[in-house]
């Protein structure tokens, strides 16, 4: 019997072969459409833990989708979309249930009539398992530290179709691993999450001309490192890419205050010459995230990122020096401290906890550049990126051990790969940042 005949008897109604429209829609993720055997789209966790057990017998590999836009394509065994695993559930407590098929837009929304929010990275359309099994710099990383910081349980179907519960209390290991160290260790079907209080946010947007990029940096770095913890900007400072987006540092903010305090915080960028725009006021925690690109985008991206201990004048020339190149780049500053922070080091595999900020240095390539163009390039980006200590996984998409070794520290790898052979030692669960089983 086929695997997709196998399925459509265990999971009726759910399992999608090549051909139908349900199969099109849950192979196609962000970076294009995939070729998997079968497509299973479950409406219930028993559905999940069915079509494990099934894809175990047959020796077919697992692809997992959460429903967002970061996946990559599978070409080979069975797709599990979990979009249709959405609900979300407000608890006594602050305390938020939420299908890991959700969107974090969705979440938002959901949580805005409780004047409740999760610091859920920046984007409507990105998928809650996925980016809460990576990490989660979100709108509040500063104020309430990653969305990883605020599981408190997941419901995961292991490799052998069962369905556990996983928290502090009970497979506390199997817990310490979900949170960082990505779809390695089972299906995560819901998360229950710590929310906070959002109203009286205020924020927006500063614009600036090229004239002065390193004033802005060191004026944006200088903010950030005497800031109360309830300011959270990112700085981006773009290519020109086309006449409505003129090249120049792009500053996003979000407070929880007023905004005099906020224009009193931010007065050492406001006052320079080279500002062009200024929006700034109350805000919703939802209107702070913003819509994804609908594919990924036409250039071969170059580049990379990496959690930053020290904003040093030193790396802030090297990534002036990186945005001045005529090949169009990007080059990115997120702030951290605060309570990202104040978390221990080896509390979650997000290890890299004394950042002061989040770096990203991408040149934007033709996209039918060589491998040996782009190692030449990556070559000349590589002199900043050496002022950061680890990489973040969610935003990596090169594969292997040797970045596996950039994104984890070596105890922290050493831990997961143990948690990895207690609860799957067939190696089942194999992601793009696929751990190997001690």
């Amino acid at each position: 019997m086929s695997i997709l005949s196998d399925l459509s008897e265990r999971v009726p109604g759910r399992t999608f072969g090549p051909g139908s429209p349900e199969y099109d829609g849950g192979r196609t993720v962000f970076y294009g459409p995939g070729d998997p055997e079968a497509v299973i789209r479950p409406t219930t966790t028993a559905e999940v833990a069915a079509a494990v057990r099934a894809a175990i017998e047959a020796n077919q590999p697992i692809s997992v989708r959460s429903g967002g836009h970061g996946s990559m394509p599978t070409t080979e065994g069975i797709l599990i979309d979990l979009s249709a695993i959405n609900e979300i559930a407000v608890h006594d407590g602050a305390l938020v249930t939420v299908g890991a098929g959700a969107h974090w837009g969705d979440v938002a929304t959901a949580l805005a009539p409780h004047g409740l929010g999760i610091s859920s990275g920046d984007t409507l359309s990105v998928g809650v398992g996925g980016l809460a099994l990576g990490g989660g710099i979100g709108w509040q990383v500063r104020t309430h530290g990653l969305t990883v910081d605020l599981v408190r349980e997941i419901e995961v179907v292991t490799a052998d179709g069962a369905v556990v519960t996983a928290s502090a209390e009970s497979h506390p290991d199997l817990f310490w691993a979900l949170r960082g160290g990505g779809g390695n260790f089972g299906i995560a079907t819901r998360f229950t999450l710590q929310a906070s209080p959002v109203d009286g946010m205020v924020g927006g947007h500063v614009s600036f001309d090229q004239s002065e990029v390193g004033a802005v940096l060191r004026a944006w770095r200088d903010i950030t490192v005497s800031s109360p913890d309830e300011l959270n900007s990112t700085l981006v400072v773009m290519p020109a890419l086309m006449p409505e987006m003129p090249a120049g540092p792009q500053l996003a903010v979000a407070l929880q205050g007023t905004e005099d305090e906020l224009r009193r915080l931010l007065e050492p960028l406001l006052s320079l010459p080279s500002v062009t725009d200024v929006s700034l006021g109350p805000v919703q925690y939802g209107e702070l995230l913003e819509e994804g690109p609908p594919g990924r985008p036409p250039f071969r991206f170059v580049g990379g990122n990496g959690f930053v201990p020290d904003v040093s004048d030193e790396l802030l020339a090297a990534a002036e020096r990186a945005s001045a190149s005529e090949v169009p780049t990007m080059v990115m500053l997120r702030a951290l401290g605060g309570a990202f922070s104040r978390v221990a080091p080896d509390a979650t595999p997000i290890a890299f906890r004394d950042a002061q900020a989040f770096f990203i240095v991408n040149r934007l390539m033709p996209a039918d550049t060589t491998d040996e163009q782009a190692a030449a390039v990556q070559a000349e980006l590589d002199g900043a990126l050496r002022f950061t200590s680890g990489r973040y996984s969610n935003f990596t998409d090169t594969f292997g051990d040797a970045v596996l070794e950039t994104i984890y520290p070596p105890e922290t790898l050493a831990r997961l790969r143990r948690v990895k052979a207690e609860v799957d030692p067939g190696d089942v669960f194999r992601p793009p940042h696929h751990l190997t089983p001690a």
